[in-house]
């Protein structure tokens, strides 16, 4: 494994932990407006279980790197696949740190993981778009002193 790629699992660990923390944010207030709860009744370990959530969601991050060699179709059936391979670790992370005790709470960590994924996604992919806009400047202005 390069540094880039381990540069990359890093940095979308972060990402990941950041949307997470999110993710429970948007939750809490859900179920705050939901319920009329005056107080958030989060168990004091689910913010120690994010950094262990995002190392292990990070992990298949290899399945959607290099995509930009690939056709239209394989790179479909690599991020469909990334997206499953999370879902059952975030469902594996759910049932073992007790993210949600009965369905209408599992469907909402459904629904958050995929807002989750979806931004990641995203700002992955913007990234690096940025980094390659980067280097082909870079690479332009060396052609152009040429």
């Amino acid at each position: 494994m390069n540094m880039g790629k381990i540069k990359s699992a890093v940095n979308e660990m972060f990402i990941i932990a950041t949307c997470m923390v999110i993710g429970l944010g948007i939750q809490e207030t859900l179920i705050h407006f939901s319920t009329n709860m005056k107080s958030f009744e989060t168990p004091w370990y689910i913010p120690l279980t994010i950094p262990i959530a995002a190392f292990l969601c990070a992990l298949p991050s290899s399945l959607i790197n290099d995509c930009d060699e690939l056709s239209k179709w394989k790179t479909v059936f690599r991020v469909v696949l990334h997206y499953l391979c999370l879902f059952i670790i975030v469902t594996g992370c759910g049932f073992a740190f007790s993210w949600y005790s009965d369905e209408s709470e599992y469907l909402v960590i459904i629904l958050v993981f995929t807002m989750i994924y979806t931004m990641v996604w995203l700002i992955s992919w913007w990234l690096e778009k940025r980094d390659e806009n980067i280097i082909n400047s870079a690479l332009k202005s060396m052609q152009d002193k040429e």
